[in-house]
């Protein structure tokens, strides 16, 4: 299946179609953002932290051989895509639309180790900027569906693209949605019923013109249409040939018509059928969906004449074929109703042998995210390098003064280990700008247990509701000064390395090893300074795991977040019986990367129903009850919203050596950490 070895001729002719490829797709953008259904595929597209291994299938059928391989995987970093924009895929997130600008940032922002993609899902894009990145892709359960043909058509450029992809056929491995791993399910079907599976239009009429000639009483009607989205006019067809119809959703007993209008439930309910009508089988384009499901439960099925998209599935089912009017298809059904129930047959797939087909993983380098803005690189550094507060002299205060910095800006943890310093320091308090705190007084105080009179900013709103006064102050300088007046004894300065207005005792920086620089200088990425500037600081923090490209000076520590509810009583904004987080939630989140609470939740084995992600501090919107937030976008909310909030706690690995360097310059650390922190 796979193409002979590209020449130089189709080198050439495919970068010309691949550059036309492009130029459709930015034709294609104006378009596809008017679409609410494809918007989520262009903008604030979520990704991993990087390494994670991307496996991607269009829709539900192919995320079973996905399940299926990671119930195999030997980690738990996966990171699943779906591309349909009409049938959510739960536990999958969406993909990026194969445009510019698009999966190129994308891709530099994620860095898998490897894409593994399920079936026909070929989009040239991504194939040629993992080409270009050196990172691995694997095609399993090829077969030779509509894609691979029209592909196919292409000849040279089908030869170039396909020329470093590794395709593992379905008929070499087998059918890995056998071996997907099932889920137990609630209110499971009554035995008897006739199941539509995967009904496309036209299937369901076909399908109650037949049952309705079956003698009373009748068995269950079951009809699960393909796309959620045909479910209303469904059932108002249903409703309009005079029988009651009732939907999974609502949890109701079944009525003479059931409708399943839920995503994902469908195989874990097949066992319940006695015949199931594979839908798609009338249709000589479509070739028929998948009986594999069907084989599995043990149901007799039922199918129309054209079954050629999935040889390898409908090679094991005993079919009762029909040719799709009402008579034929009742008697199929009959014939069906009174055949014994056939045994599953073993399992032909066995995921393991899939796992070992694939390439090995590879370690991508960083990319700049905005390579085009070079240009500007110099304009904006040469700008702030000119601010006169650089070259004024330090101002000293009467307090010890340590700074948590970083060379890049935002999600390198400069606020968690602001918080876990001032909350180990006896007498200190947090000072910071405080982004986005709107109009006020320049200098604002935070004490623990008074709610502001103004807004602190969200960083500093979640410090003072952990319990640690705070100073919210543009002029990092007043705002050390009214934490002395206030009874500070030390100043812990948040996201302080380029603000050299106020003298500080420690330099402390967080640098995150996975984005060390931040993929350039602002505004190609997000690096405010080079990695010699390190020579400032007298402590460095490795938030994450990984080790950085270049030589750091001692002493380092190593530091990482554990999520967890925030507890009971506090001010975050979680309710008393909302502690505990639900195996399936809605998340919302506005930080400058989520990515590691991302991984952190489906490492967890979260399954997220809908994620919604915002500028860092922006507003979440409207959020559905019970929705999943962060503690730092919790402080933008009311005490009493409707929210669960995650806890971000710092987990310092070496906290004597982090002692040892404020010792040094008249600082006590407490150690151990308060238990209010473990």
């Amino acid at each position: 299946m796979k193409p002979r070895p590209p020449s130089a001729f189709d080198s050439a002719v495919g970068w010309l179609a691949w550059g036309v490829w492009r130029g459709v797709g930015l034709l294609l953008w104006p378009v596809l953002l008017l679409l609410p259904a494809a918007r989520r595929h262009l903008w604030r597209v979520p990704h991993p932290v990087p390494g994670w291994a991307w496996l991607h299938g269009a829709s539900l059928g192919e995320h079973q051989a996905v399940a299926a391989l990671a119930s195999v995987w030997p980690d738990t970093r996966i990171w699943r895509t779906s591309s349909s924009p009409r049938t959510p895929v739960p536990g999958a997130f969406p993909a990026p639309a194969d445009l510019p600008f698009v999966v190129g940032p994308w891709l530099n922002l994620a860095r898998p180790s490897r894409l593994v993609l399920v079936e026909s899902e070929l989009w040239p894009g991504w194939l040629v900027a993992c080409k270009t990145r050196g990172i691995p892709v694997t095609v399993v359960q090829a077969r030779p569906s509509r894609g691979w043909r029209r592909w196919a058509r292409l000849g040279p450029v089908w030869r170039w693209l396909m020329a470093d992809v590794t395709v593992v056929p379905q008929a070499e491995v087998g059918d890995l949605k056998q071996a997907a791993p099932s889920r137990p399910v609630d209110r499971p079907l009554p035995p008897g019923a006739i199941v539509l599976a995967s009904g496309r239009d036209g299937d369901e009429a076909r399908v109650l013109a037949a049952w309705l000639r079956l003698p009373r009483p009748r068995p269950l009607l079951v009809l699960a249409p393909r796309h959620p989205r045909r479910c209303p006019a469904v059932a108002a067809h249903a409703a309009a040939a005079g029988l009651s119809v009732s939907r999974r959703s609502a949890g109701t007993p079944p009525a003479e018509v059931h409708l399943i209008d839920t995503v994902g439930e469908l195989a874990e309910l097949l066992p319940g059928a006695a015949a199931v009508v594979v839908g798609g089988t009338w249709d000589p384009v479509l070739g028929g969906h998948s009986p594999g499901d069907a084989v599995r439960a043990g149901a007799v099925v039922v199918a129309g004449p054209h079954r050629s998209a999935n040889p390898e599935a409908w090679a094991q089912a005993r079919a009762i074929p029909s040719d799709g009017t009402p008579d034929d298809l009742a008697s199929a059904l009959a014939a069906a109703l009174r055949s014994p129930r056939p045994s599953p047959p073993p399992p032909t797939a066995a995921p393991h042998r899939t796992l070992a087909r694939l390439p090995p993983p590879a370690v991508v380098a960083p990319r700049s995210t905005r390579p085009l803005l070079w240009p500007f690189v110099p304009l904006v550094h040469g700008i702030g390098r000119l601010r006169p507060a650089w070259h004024a002299r330090p101002v000293r205060v009467s307090v010890p003064v340590v700074s948590v910095g970083g060379l890049t800006a935002g999600g390198t943890g400069k606020t968690p280990l602001s918080g876990w310093l001032a909350a180990h320091i006896p007498g200190a308090w947090v000072v910071a700008r405080g982004h986005r705190r709107g109009a006020g007084p320049a200098v604002r105080l935070g004490m623990p247990g008074a709610p502001p009179r103004h807004p602190l900013g969200d960083e500093l709103e979640m410090l003072r509701r952990r319990g640690i006064p705070v100073v919210s102050a543009p002029d990092r300088v007043a705002g050390a000064r009214a934490a002395i007046a206030a009874g500070a004894r030390c100043i812990v300065l948040d996201d302080g390395f380029q603000h050299r207005r106020l003298h500080r005792d420690v330099d402390v920086v967080s640098v995150d090893p996975a984005w060390p620089l931040g993929g350039g200088p602002i505004p190609v990425g997000t690096g405010r300074e080079p990695w010699s500037a390190l020579a400032r600081a007298h402590l460095v923090v490795l938030y994450g795991p990984g080790d950085l490209p270049f030589a750091v000076p001692p002493p380092t520590v190593r530091a990482h977040l554990e999520l967890g509810p925030a507890p009971d009583g506090t001010e975050a904004g979680t309710p008393p019986d909302r502690a505990q987080l639900p195996a399936e939630l809605d998340l919302a989140v506005g930080l400058a990367r989520p990515a590691h609470l991302l991984c952190h939740l489906v490492e967890r084995g979260h399954t997220l129903r809908s994620c919604r992600l915002v500028g860092d501090h922006h507003d979440l919107g409207r959020l559905p009850p019970g929705c999943v937030v962060t503690e730092k976008d919790a402080a933008r909310l009311e005490p009493a919203a409707d929210v669960r909030v995650l806890r971000a706690r710092l987990v310092v690995e070496s906290p004597a050596v982090v002692a040892d360097v404020l010792a040094a310059h008249g600082i006590g650390l407490l150690l151990p950490p308060p238990s209010s922190e473990e």
